[in-house]
C-alpha cells in the first residue's frame, strides 16, 4: 500500500502517530512533513503524491472540512478514482463532523475515540492486535533494520538523541544497596553523544 494522508495540519498530533504505525508495518506512507523539504513548491510534490499513491486516507474533521487543501487533496483523489478506478479513497472520522455527500458512501474509519492502534489495524485490515503484531515483526524482517535490546530500557535502532547507529550505543548494569538489599539496573548508552538512560531491572 502507497498512502496519501490528507489532513489539516491541526490535526495533526492525531494523525501523525497513526501515519508512524502505518510506516511500521511496511506501509508506504506519503505525509507532507515528512516529505516536503524547505524549498520545494508545496503544490508541486502533493500534485506528483497525488498521482502516483494507491490508496488516500483523508482525515475528517471540523478543521478538514473548513480546509482548501484538503478538499482540493479528496476531490482530486475522487476525480482520479472515477476515471480510472485505480485509487482507493478511505475516509477517517476524528470527529463528529458529516462527511461530504460524495464521501458518504464509502466505509470510513473513526479515530472519534482516540484509539489510533485499533484505527490503525482497520485501515490495514488486521483482524486483532496479534495480526498486526505479525504485520509490523515481518516488515521490520523485510526492512533488515538492525535494533539491539537493552535491560532496562528497551529496544532500540539508533540513539533517539544524535541518531548514532545501534552499534554505537552500548549497555550498561550497576547494583545499588537499599535497606540491607541490593537493587539492581539497567540501561543504554550512546557512546557518541553521551545520551544515556535506564532503569531497575
Amino acid at each position: 500500500m502507497h498512502a496519501f494522508i490528507s489532513h489539516n495540519h491541526r490535526d495533526k498530533p492525531v494523525v501523525q502517530p497513526l501515519a508512524s504505525r502505518l510506516r511500521l508495518i511496511g506501509v508506504d506512507v506519503w505525509l507532507d512533513s515528512w516529505e516536503i523539504q524547505p524549498g520545494d513548491s508545496i503544490p508541486g510534490k502533493v500534485n506528483e503524491a497525488l498521482g502516483v499513491v494507491d490508496t488516500v486516507m483523508v482525515f475528517w474533521s471540523a478543521n478538514a472540512a473548513a480546509s482548501a487543501w484538503v478538499n482540493t487533496e479528496w476531490h482530486t483523489a475522487l476525480t482520479r478514482r472515477l476515471s480510472s478506478g485505480d485509487v482507493r479513497l478511505i475516509p477517517v472520522r476524528l470527529d463528529q463532523t458529516p462527511l461530504p455527500p460524495l464521501l458518504q458512501p464509502l466505509m470510513w474509519v473513526s479515530l472519534a475515540d482516540g484509539d489510533v492502534d485499533r484505527a490503525t489495524r482497520e485501515l490495514v485490515g488486521a483482524k486483532s492486535s496479534a495480526d498486526f503484531n505479525r504485520m509490523m515483526r515481518d516488515a521490520i524482517r523485510e526492512s533488515r533494520i538492525e535494533f539491539r535490546y537493552f535491560p532496562g530500557y528497551g529496544a532500540l535502532v539508533g540513539c533517539p538523541t544524535c541518531g548514532a547507529p545501534s552499534s554505537e550505543l552500548e549497555g550498561w548494569e550497576a547494583e545499588q544497596e537499599f535497606r540491607h538489599a541490593s537493587v539492581s539496573y539497567a540501561g543504554v548508552r550512546c557512546i557518541h553523544c553521551g545520551w544515556e538512560e535506564g532503569g531497575h531491572v
